[in-house]
């Protein structure tokens, strides 16, 4: 099913005249990730053993890449989201995302292996901390469990907030490296977009304001004024002078 999320490039023409058996979902305005995926799922219908496959519009997949997102779950009853490896699409050797990691004394959230080589240190299946919404799994039944993605995250860190609900108590989401997607990056707002930065930035604040303790909050503001921020700052600056 294809959610176009009140698109204005004549995207909704295009489908309906190429791909007249897919379902199409258009929006009278955009809802952004979280929303535009939660409508998708008022408008389907599925039984509770189904599987639900989030996926980007910017990227491509490899012909079995859903068998082995499938496979945790038959191989681990306590895989709740199975995510892919995600390599660029400009440059497949290196890694886009393979698990994440989330601080919530820093307040950072960090992809695994981001820009580096693939090799087989991201061969490994193994259980990370957060899914990307780019490309995640997860049984119908569970997601309607978690109320589905907070529609309060307008766009970014609304996956690492499923992922945080999702892993409490003994569930696991399982990083399967032998699913592979390639990933055009940030086809929505531009790569170090200043408006892309902005909602990063407001919706990791969003995001720990919701799940951080006390005590972490104080660490996690100290961290930004001196680090975090300052830091970010001048990545911006290098990615555009470059």
């Amino acid at each position: 099913m294809i959610v176009d999320n009140n698109s204005s490039d004549g995207s909704v023409e295009l489908f309906k005249n190429n791909f007249p058996d897919v379902k199409l979902l258009s929006l009278d305005k955009n809802l952004k990730y979280a929303g535009g995926n939660n409508a998708a799922i008022d408008y389907l219908s599925f039984n509770e053993d189904d599987f639900f496959l989030f996926l980007n519009n910017d990227t491509l997949v490899s012909r079995d890449f859903l068998h082995h997102l499938i496979n945790p779950f038959l191989n681990d009853s306590d895989c709740i989201i199975s995510v892919p490896k995600i390599l660029f699409s400009k440059d497949t050797n290196r890694v886009w995302y393979a698990g994440g990691v989330v601080s919530f004394w820093k307040g950072i959230i960090n992809h695994i292996g981001i820009r580096e080589f693939d090799g087989p240190r991201y061969s490994f299946p193994m259980e990370t901390m957060y899914a990307t919404g780019c490309c995640l799994c997860i049984k119908a039944s569970d997601f309607e469990k978690l109320n589905r993605f907070d529609n309060t995250f307008t766009m970014y860190c609304e996956d690492v907030d499923l992922s945080v609900r999702a892993k409490q108590g003994n569930n696991k989401i399982i990083y399967s490296p032998e699913s592979i997607i390639l990933h055009s990056v940030s086809q929505s707002l531009g790569d170090n977009s200043f408006e892309k930065i902005r909602m990063k930035l407001l919706n990791q604040i969003r995001l720990f304001w919701k799940h951080a303790s006390g005590i972490q909050l104080i660490t996690i503001t100290l961290y930004w004024i001196f680090f975090y921020l300052p830091g970010g700052f001048l990545k911006w600056i290098y990615f555009k002078l470059r």
